[in-house]
C-alpha cells in the first residue's frame, strides 16, 4: 500500500524586513499625523478638570435626556470614598474620582451596571436603557474633554 506524502505548506516570509529603528520612527509618525488629523485627543487629566454640574446640569435636550441630570454630589459623593463630583438623573449617575485609579477601583464593584473612562465612572443605576442607548451614552462620556472647544 503506497502512502501518499503531503506537500510541505509554503509560509510566505516578509519580503521587506525594517530595521527596529526605523519601525519606531514610523510608528511615531503615524501617530503624531493620527493627532493631527482626529484632533484633539482626550486624556484623563483633561477629564479630571472637567466640572460636571456645570456640563450637564445647565442645559437640557429633551429630545435625548440620558445626560440631562442634577447635581447629586453631596447625596452620592459623601456615600462612595474618593468621590469628587457626581450628576444624575432616573438613567444613570455619572461619577467622578480624583484619579483613575479610584475611578477603576469603584467601577470594578459596579460589574455590567458600571462603565469606566478615566476619571470618571458611569453607573447605570436607574431605568433600564436599550444596548444601543447605553453604547451611545458611553461613547458620549468618552468623547468628553474639557480642553476642547464647544
Amino acid at each position: 500500500m503506497k502512502t501518499r506524502r503531503r506537500k510541505a505548506r509554503h509560509i510566505p516570509r516578509a519580503t521587506v524586513c525594517l530595521p527596529r529603528a526605523l519601525r519606531l520612527r514610523l510608528l511615531a509618525v503615524a501617530a503624531a499625523v493620527a493627532v493631527v488629523l482626529g484632533g484633539c485627543v482626550p486624556n484623563a487629566e483633561s477629564r479630571g478638570r472637567l466640572d460636571l454640574v456645570e456640563a450637564y446640569t445647565t442645559q437640557t435636550d429633551p429630545d435625548w435626556p440620558y445626560l440631562d441630570a442634577s447635581d447629586e454630589t453631596s447625596s452620592v459623593c459623601g456615600n462612595v470614598t474618593n468621590c469628587v463630583q457626581a450628576v444624575g438623573n432616573q438613567y444613570l449617575v455619572l461619577l467622578k474620582f480624583g484619579t483613575v485609579a479610584e475611578a477603576a477601583e469603584y467601577a470594578a464593584t459596579l460589574g455590567d451596571a458600571g462603565y469606566q473612562v478615566d476619571p470618571l465612572v458611569i453607573h447605570f443605576n436607574g431605568t433600564q436603557l436599550p444596548v444601543d442607548v447605553r453604547r451611545d451614552v458611553i461613547s458620549s462620556v468618552e468623547q468628553i474633554n474639557a480642553d476642547s472647544p464647544d
